[in-house]
This record gives structure tokens, C-alpha cells and sequence, in this order.
């Protein structure tokens, strides 16, 4: 097939206007939307000059049919191709025409002729892939050898809540969660809250940053949310921003805000991506879960089609999900410099399998 291929270093008016017109066409998670994309290279990537945006267009017969959101970063003295923003967003992947379908002969002979535009590369490193794009099978693991990284859970939406709770949800889960919520209420004012203004936006996610480190720190993870991250969130609310709807809300006793979410609604998709709880004795009364259950029958009750949980393949995620999938890594040398970074990788994919499968068992 005789491919055209643009390769962009830098966002432009040109390719703002070409990737929000081919949303519209395409199957793509929230995280290849422009919107988030703009937002993320303007929070991450001013001024920084270990990585170098590679966004490919690719047309056949004039029609955009897929774009490749590409970067390549500085590191080990390599140069190594990954999805661009994958610290950051939990799908990695391309954004696909809805209509048109790769077989492998097609996909490897575009993916080649990709890598000979973007050249001097030494390691092709492709993190967080899902085995499908919405329900369209994903030509990066159809077509390419990757190794299987996590799973992903999500449900498939029913029309009603009754139907979640009795067909879909398991009976003594679902008693738990009333039996919590009933406690609950005996401690005093119990209310779902949803914020639409800025200013309260701007205070709740404040609040939501501080409960969320003061977890992390908790249980000594490293990786706290800062400043820039905040910001990133923060720049979703303002008014330019119309085909990512974002959802804050809250759980409120006494005044108080015990679990707080921050999600986005894109293409009738509910996406689970940041939630914090009150540390302290409320805990044993699983304030988080209950605030889960509030945002599932919202979203039912606003007919969406998918409520998302994302990157995280925790178990509490499968307890109220019917559906699951999985997500890939890909490493491939394309250097002799490169070669010694794509074996160690590897060897670490490989027994990461190895160490899961064992884990499985028993």
C-alpha cells in the first residue's frame, strides 16, 4: 500500500486541526485525544530537551487513517522510541480509523517504512499497550511480538442499576457496600457531591492531591504526586477544554471530604483515574468503595457505555467489573548500542511472565 507519512517534532495549528478532526473518525482512548495530549506536552515537555516529540500522520488516498504519537528520549547515551506521555497516561496506543482494518503484511509494511522516517533510533521500547483500541484489535500486539504486562478491568454498562446490582455485581459484595454505607450514615450528614464550579474545583483537587500523598507516603511509595501534576489537572478545567469532560466528586460527612475522585467522560467512557481517602479511623467503613459505587450508577444513570478502571490490575477492581483485558510491553533493538538495553528488558519482561504465572498458580 502506498502510505503518505508526516512526521511532526512540535505541535502546530496544521496538526491540531488534523488530529481533532480524525478523533471524530477514529477509535482512541482519552489519553490520544488532543486535548490531553496538548495539555500533557505543555506540562511535561517545555523546555526539556531529553525527549523529541515524533508524531506520525499517516494517510492512504488522501484520508488520515492512523496517527502514531511518538517521542524519542535521551537516555544510557541511547535514543529510545516510546509512546509519548506513557509515565503518564495508563493506555498507550494509536489513534485508528473505525473503518479501516490492518492485516500483518500491511501493518509491519507501514510500521517499517515509520521507522525509516523517524531514523537513528536504538531501541524501539513500546509500554502499557492494550490488546484492543475500545473493541478494535490493536496492530502494535496483533501484529508484533510483545510480552503481557497487567490486566485491565472495566463493565460493560447496563441500562439500569437494578440490573448491575442483581446480574453483575456479586450478592455479598453488594451487601458489604450497604452494610458500610449504613454505618456510615450513623456517624452523621452522608452526601454524594459532584462540583461544577472552578474555584471549588480548584480547592477540591487541592484536597485530593493531599489525601492521595499523604497515602503514598503511608505506605512508602516514592512517587508522589507534585506541583507540575497538579497543574496538569488543574488546566483541564478551564473553558477551552470541550471534547474531555472531566468529573469531580466527592464523598462528604459532617462536612468533611472522606473520598474524593477526579475522572473524565470521553466517547461514553467513564475513566477511573484518581481517587484519595481521609486516612484514619473511617478506613474499616471503605469510604473509597463506596464513592466507586456512587460514581458506577451516575454513569449509568448518564447511559454511558463504559466505566474505565484503568491502568492497575488490583483485585478490588475486579470485584465490580465484568470485564477484563490486558496490556503489553514491545522491545526491540535497532542498534548495536541499543542491543544491550533491549536484552536486559528482555530478560525482565520475560521473568516478570515467568514470576506471574508462578503467582497465578497458587
Amino acid at each position: 500500500m502506498d502510505f503518505e507519512i508526516k512526521n511532526y517534532n512540535s505541535l502546530d495549528e496544521s496538526l491540531k486541526v488534523t488530529w481533532k478532526s480524525f478523533e471524530k473518525e477514529s477509535v482512541n482512548y482519552c489519553f490520544q485525544s488532543y486535548e490531553w495530549f496538548e495539555n500533557w506536552v505543555n506540562n511535561y515537555r517545555v523546555n526539556n530537551n531529553n525527549f523529541l516529540l515524533c508524531i506520525c500522520v499517516v494517510k492512504y488516498k488522501s484520508k488520515v487513517i492512523c496517527i502514531f504519537p511518538f517521542e524519542i528520549e535521551k537516555k544510557f547515551n541511547l535514543k529510545i522510541l516510546k509512546w509519548a506521555g506513557d509515565k503518564h497516561t495508563d493506555y498507550c496506543s494509536p489513534l485508528i480509523r473505525k473503518d479501516f482494518f490492518f492485516d500483518k503484511k500491511t501493518f509491519i509494511n507501514l510500521y517499517e517504512k515509520v521507522l525509516s522516517i523517524i531514523k537513528n533510533i536504538d531501541v524501539v521500547y513500546l509500554t502499557k499497550q492494550p490488546e484492543c483500541i475500545n473493541e478494535i484489535k490493536n496492530p502494535f500486539i496483533e501484529f508484533l511480538k510483545n510480552f503481557e504486562d497487567s490486566q485491565t478491568y472495566s463493565i460493560s454498562l447496563p441500562n439500569k442499576w437494578e440490573y448491575y446490582t442483581n446480574q453483575i455485581l456479586k450478592r455479598e459484595f453488594y451487601r458489604q457496600n450497604l452494610r458500610k454505607k449504613k454505618l456510615l450514615k450513623r456517624l452523621g450528614s452522608l452526601k454524594f457531591k459532584i462540583y461544577e464550579n472552578r474555584d471549588e474545583k480548584t480547592s477540591v483537587l487541592n484536597e485530593l492531591f493531599k489525601q492521595k500523598n499523604i497515602r503514598l507516603r503511608s505506605k512508602k511509595i516514592e512517587d508522589i504526586l507534585k506541583s507540575n501534576d497538579l497543574e496538569f489537572y488543574k488546566e483541564f478545567e478551564k473553558e477551552g477544554v470541550k471534547d474531555i469532560k472531566t468529573h469531580l466528586s466527592s464523598l462528604v460527612l459532617n462536612n468533611e471530604l472522606i473520598a474524593i475522585h477526579w475522572g473524565v467522560i470521553y466517547k461514553k467512557r467513564f475513566y477511573y483515574l484518581l481517587l484519595s481517602m481521609q486516612e484514619g479511623q473511617l478506613n474499616k467503613y471503605s469510604p473509597g468503595r463506596l464513592l466507586i459505587s456512587l460514581l458506577i450508577r451516575w454513569s449509568i444513570s448518564k447511559k454511558l457505555e463504559v466505566f474505565d478502571f484503568t491502568l492497575g490490575g488490583e483485585s478490588y477492581k475486579k470485584s465490580w467489573s465484568n470485564k477484563n483485558s490486558y496490556l503489553f510491553n514491545y522491545v526491540e533493538s535497532k542498534s548495536l548500542k541499543g542491543f544491550n538495553f533491549f536484552l536486559l528488558k528482555k530478560i525482565k519482561l520475560f521473568l516478570k511472565k515467568i514470576f506471574k504465572k508462578i503467582t497465578t498458580k497458587k
